[in-house]
């Protein structure tokens, strides 16, 4: 979770103010069967999600309360981190330990070595190795994630904590993740600048929702680290591999939870300020900032299997655990008192201990002495000083491991975005060139199967229900304001736009933007245009957009990567935490309006197109590659290819259009491929920033789908254009629509 979201937990801000979400108005909230569906489901997507996981939190608390016998805890400790490992997509397999020692230097009580370790192939993690000058070895070893900072171990509060401990007699390796410290990417030595701006935790989610594209997770590389920094630590002669303990506060208290729990060779843990409060249920106040956490420290889909924070600090009993946290909140009792529980039952209430600094989100001097005292009480048999001794805190450069404090700029191995671009040459897999009718079929049959299984949608046969809220008289047409159901407890805002004096059944055409309706639908907009032009426009809001986007702001941070830190992230994680897929049910609602438009009397069903703007272009493409009624569509200013963001650094994407594992089955072009050899318009594709890509670029992308339509009859209905600057929107689209009628 990031800066506000640990701020929230730890008490300084309220996390909530009510007793959760209402996910449905009741019968006397209700004034009539035919109210309007948004005063049914006010905040409606934040209800249905939020109730589906609280539905899968209380499934799983009355699990927990079941197990009460040593075997019963084992058999969930077991299934804790069985899950877990999969989820984070495994552990790579153990290799031979590689350190460079950069530097040291000696100081009063302890030695630093500034050192590399080499935790895969040529990707090496810069950190500090504190040595203590007295006493005999072999000592303690500490290891010591970093928490969110940007400076990383160099972080003054880090250091003051790290030398404490090595005066106190433990070895401690402390190393930062990626996007802090000597891992920044965006960060330039040169200018002393950070090139994307706002906080640390947007580069950690540009990286890592690049990640989740290729089927892996920045979790893993973080845990991954950690884990090979105890096989450092305990092939250290200075260090009793008997005797490993682990601390770190924010994100570092985080993967204090996270490695202790999945790595039985770390005896004891002090996890300061880490979130220790379950995620679930949600509890959130009416127009509260949506905050889950930064990608980095979620594991999906954890909220099926019931794995919450309790469950990794439970698993971690009878180990000794400190728990601190800013204040003392009902939330956080309530989860510890779970794992205090836990400990009970393993006879070892003495060794979970909780601890409360008073003090806002900081590793402060109460709680460094209360680490360091933990640790002593558990690995010497005595408490720890009782006052934090005189501190000079070391300059960054003296702890760095590279001349100008960047393994970018120095060049030193692999990051992740190099490791992703090597990576990304061998993906998507290669498929089949389909030359035939019958291979035509049998590609579009498995196509269709992956997009379902990757956007875990399924058709469903629930009740439309359309009712009606107003008719807009307009000039030469009128439009029809509805809502209709989309699944039980969705609804979708719909405008159909009818002109006046039509007698038969006309053609619709069914759009979407990530625009919205209101604005979309404006009078002498491209609607209007179309409508004007004799057809019925059937314009649908799809979940969470538009009229029913969530009231819940974004949160405080500004900036051009803002959308790495909005609700729509939030509700994207909150979806995958259920194995499911925001960007799926989006698809799914869009077919949904599909079903809507082909149920009324005026629209004739043989010449169905649909048009999709932004997000929408996207909806549209897969829903045309799933349903053979869309006869003709236009995606415009959609998103080139998950490839095309793959190979840059960053983006201005959306995080709701990113599909979990997606390219380890397809890509966009594959998807394109699928709706051959109906009508298909690609305009204006937008690179990773939202800028048009150049014509050349985006024909060259599609190139594997010109050749599949260029085997089927009509090799002409699959185009990739710009746009023509002497045409309005409304006599753009029509002239991509205008040969599906009659075809």
């Amino acid at each position: 979770m990031n800066r506000r979201g640990f701020l929230k937990q730890s008490g300084a801000l309220p996390y909530s103010l009510g007793s959760g979400i209402r996910q449905e108005a009741t019968a006397s909230d209700v004034p009539d069967a035919y109210a309007p569906y948004s005063r049914i489901y006010p905040d409606m997507v934040v209800s249905y999600l939020a109730g589906k996981l609280n539905a899968w939190a209380a499934k799983w608390d009355r699990e927990r309360a079941g197990i009460r016998t040593p075997k019963q805890i084992d058999a969930r400790n077991s299934f804790v981190l069985q899950k877990t490992i999969e989820m984070i997509h495994g552990l790579r397999p153990k290799r031979p330990l590689r350190s460079q020692v950069v530097k040291s230097f000696e100081r009063d009580g302890y030695r630093v070595e500034n050192l590399l370790l080499e935790t895969r192939p040529d990707y090496w993690v810069p950190g500090n190795l504190y040595i203590p000058a007295a006493g005999h070895g072999p000592y303690p070893g500490i290891l010591s994630p970093c928490g969110h900072e940007v400076p990383g171990r160099m972080y003054v509060t880090f250091q003051s904590a790290h030398v404490a401990l090595a005066r106190e007699g433990f070895v401690v390796w402390t190393y930062e993740p990626p996007e802090e410290g000597e891992r920044q990417h965006y960060w330039n030595p040169m200018t002393g600048q950070n090139e994307i701006g706002g906080p640390v935790t947007w580069a950690h989610e540009l990286e890592g929702q690049l990640l989740i594209l290729f089927g892996e997770a920045l979790t893993h590389y973080r845990i991954w680290d950690g884990m090979c920094g105890v096989d450092f630590l305990t092939s250290r002669p200075e260090v009793d591999p008997n005797r490993i303990g682990c601390t770190g506060q924010s994100g570092g208290g985080l993967y204090t939870m996270f490695l202790t729990a999945m790595d039985n060779r770390i005896g004891c843990g002090a996890s300061n300020q880490g979130g220790a409060d379950n995620r679930w249920p949600i509890e959130l106040s009416p127009y509260w900032p949506l905050d889950l956490g930064d990608i980095d420290q979620q594991i999906f889909p954890a909220a099926i299997y019931g794995i919450d924070q309790a469950d990794f600090f439970m698993s971690i009993a009878p180990r000794p655990m400190l728990i601190t946290t800013s204040y003392f909140e009902p939330r956080f009792n309530r989860t510890t008192e779970t794992i205090r529980e836990r400990y009970r039952l393993l006879g070892a209430a003495e060794k979970f201990s909780t601890l409360a600094s008073e003090d806002p989100h900081f590793w402060t001097v109460k709680l460094r002495l209360a680490t360091t005292d933990w640790f002593c009480r558990w690995f010497y048999n005595r408490p720890g000083p009782k006052e934090e001794p005189a501190f000079r805190p070391e300059p960054p450069e003296n702890l760095y491991c590279t001349v100008d404090g960047s393994m970018e700029y120095s060049q030193r191995g692999q990051t992740i975005f190099s490791l992703l671009l090597k990576k990304e040459a061998k993906l998507p897999p290669e498929r089949r060139l389909p030359k035939s009718s019958p291979e035509l079929e049998e590609y579009r049959t498995q196509m269709r199967s992956d997009i379902k299984r990757l956007l875990h949608w399924a058709e469903t046969a629930s009740a439309l229900a359309p009712r009606p809220v107003v008719t807009t008289p307009r000039k030469g047409y009128r439009i029809e304001k509805l809502e209709f159901l989309s699944e039980p407890g969705i609804y979708i805002p719909t405008w159909v736009f009818i002109p006046d004096g039509y007698s038969n059944r006309k053609p619709a055409v069914v759009c979407a933007s990530d625009a919205g309706l209101e604005n979309e639908g404006l009078e002498f907009g491209f609607l209007e245009g179309l409508v004007l032009k004799g057809k019925i426009v059937v314009a649908v809001d799809v979940r969470g957009i538009g009229i029913t986007a969530t009231p819940h702001p974004a949160d405080e941070e500004v900036g051009r990567y803002r959308q790495v830190d909005d609700a729509e992230e939030v509700l994207t994680y909150w979806a995958w935490h259920m194995d499911e897929c925001l960007f799926g049910m989006r698809v799914g609602d869009f077919l949904r309006s599909v079903d809507y438009a082909l149920t009324r009397p005026d629209v004739d069903p043989k010449g169905l197109a649909a048009i999709g703007r932004g997000m929408g272009a996207l909806w549209v493409l897969y829903a045309a590659a799933l349903d053979d009624r869309i006869r003709s569509a236009v995606c415009h200013q959609g998103l080139l290819s998950y490839r095309a963001l793959t190979s840059v650094d960053r983006y201005t994407q959306e995080s709701s259009v990113f599909v979990r594992d997606v390219l380890t089955a397809f890509d966009l072009p594959q998807v394109a491929a699928a709706v051959a050899p109906r009508r298909l318009t690609l305009l204006e594709p937008l690179g990773p920033m939202k800028a048009s890509v150049e014509i050349a670029e985006a024909i060259a992308a599609y190139e594997w789908a010109r050749k599949v339509y260029n085997a089927t009859p009509a090799p002409e209905r699959f185009v990739v254009a710009g746009r023509d600057p002497l045409l309005s929107l409304a006599d753009l689209y029509g002239k991509h629509l205008a040969q599906v009628e009659g075809e």
